[in-house]
């Protein structure tokens, strides 16, 4: 009997190729609206105890600085063994190393000019990609961090080309190249290197880190830089999924450690300006950092702590902060997260969970937050009841008396009646009450950030 071989090859080769396909689409799958949570790792301000680096709640750390050289060999890590520790800790929780090459200066002397000098040469280039491939194979790495600050209209060429052909190298050994790019003040206009920066560049990376800080002192990274910066870089064609929002933990013009700022004063957690000694310190606190996740949540594809060391391992902690955020919320559809209201009471935030089962905050359809009427109210202390048979609840605190009736666009005040533009009601068992005008009468401001849906109660 003779065999036929070409059938059993066709049908070997179908099968490889359905199996392939079937293993890259569970892959694909599994990395799908995956939010990333990255935390930049410099080695020579790493003093913290390697166990507080939670890794557990990174997927990515980006070690900081590879430094190149002119000629494109590289300059020798200083702490070798430390990217060795983290590399070991954080692939056994799960989370990528990258390595970052280059950064502002080194030394003390800016890094363009050496970025300049070895991207414009064929050979010095080659060599630098050959180096870098070498150092993430020889270290366990999982992909590289190109932050040449900053390319401009004349370097853009040369850049593009040390963009390419490190992505192209790095691909053949199953690695990653990411960028460091700056933020923008405006949907359609930024500095230069992000306004020239190509197409071929953007294409090259699996995804970009938008440094959206460093704008001045007093403004060194507000929440609307991170608005505009993320709508840049959506207008520029990155995928919403592949941008990650770069987010600060140090002060300007005083460099001070968000972790130092919250040991002279645990306060300074919460805000966003602390009056240190000699030079001011204007940073982000929790609550921004809080808004600034919830925006990446719904407009972007994931957060970067720059730099993760200055984190604290407490109940202060950002990554905490922002894993808590993340599994509170992981359940909801995207309709749901954006709709999802956080709720700032006096600079804490006033967690609202399915758990707890007393409600969640919504905004009806005259617009208007709606909050359960317990919590908010029990948090300053006031005594709140409920008469079931008038349909009424009531509110005391500081010889203020709020009467508010159900379905009813009045509330009283001390026994004066006032008009509200919207009702408390009951939902699902639970009693609502429009936020505003209950907490305006006990004295209590109110702000609403829409981009976050973030509520801001304080004290006046």
């Amino acid at each position: 009997m003779k065999f036929n071989k070409l059938p059993f090859i066709i049908f070997l080769v179908l099968t490889v190729v359905i199996l392939s396909t079937s293993a890259f689409a569970m892959e694909a799958e599994d990395n799908e609206g995956e939010f990333k949570v990255i935390g930049y790792c410099s080695g020579d301000l790493f003093d913290e105890p390697l166990e507080n680096l939670q890794t557990d709640k990174l997927t990515h750390v980006i070690y900081a600085f590879l430094i190149p050289q002119k000629d494109g060999t590289l300059i020798e890590l200083e702490k070798p063994e430390k990217l060795k520790e983290i590399v070991l800790k954080a692939h056994n929780d799960g989370a990528k190393v990258f390595i970052a090459v280059g950064g502002w200066s080194y030394e003390g002397k800016p890094l363009q000019p050496v970025f300049e000098e070895v991207a414009a040469s064929d050979e010095a280039r080659k060599l630098l990609i050959e180096n870098i491939v070498t150092f993430v194979d020889e270290y366990n790495l999982d992909g590289v961090e190109l932050d040449w600050e900053h390319p401009n209209k004349d370097t853009i060429e040369n850049f593009e080309k040390l963009t390419v052909e490190l992505s192209e190298a790095l691909k053949l050994i199953n690695k990653e190249l990411t960028a460091a790019l700056n933020g923008a003040w405006s949907n359609t206009t930024g500095p230069e290197p992000s306004m020239v920066l190509t197409d071929k560049c953007l294409e090259s990376y699996s995804f970009i880190n938008v440094m959206a800080y460093d704008t001045n002192n007093a403004e060194h990274s507000p929440l609307w830089f991170s608005e505009t910066s993320i709508d840049f870089w959506l207008n520029k064609g990155v995928k919403a999924e592949d941008i990650v929002l770069g987010m600060p933990l140090y002060a300007r013009p005083s460099w001070m450690q968000y972790r130092h700022l919250v040991e002279l004063n645990p306060e300074y957690a919460f805000v966003d300006y602390a009056p240190t000694t000699t030079l001011e310190s204007y940073y982000n606190g929790m609550n921004t950092l809080r808004e600034k996740t919830i925006l990446a949540l719904n407009k972007a594809g994931g957060v970067m702590l720059f730099d993760v060391n200055e984190d604290t391992s407490d109940e202060y902690s950002i990554v905490s902060m922002i894993d808590d955020l993340l599994n509170r919320t992981k359940h909801l559809s995207k309709d749901e997260l954006h709709n999802y209201i956080t709720v700032v009471l006096d600079n804490r935030e006033l967690v609202f969970s399915e758990a707890d089962n007393l409600g969640i905050p919504f905004i009806n359809e005259d617009n208007r937050t709606m909050i359960p009427i317990r919590k908010p109210l029990e948090a300053i202390g006031a005594e709140v009841g409920y008469d079931s048979i008038n349909r009424v609840v009531t509110a005391f605190k500081d010889n203020v008396s709020i009467i508010i009736p159900i379905d009813k666009n009045i509330i009283y005040i001390n026994g004066e009646e006032v008009e509200i533009d919207t009702k408390a009601i009951i939902k699902d068992s639970r009693t609502y009450i429009p936020l505003r005008s209950v907490f305006e009468a006990f004295g209590y401001n109110i702000e609403w950030h829409n981009n976050s849906k973030t509520v801001i109660i304080k004290k006046n």
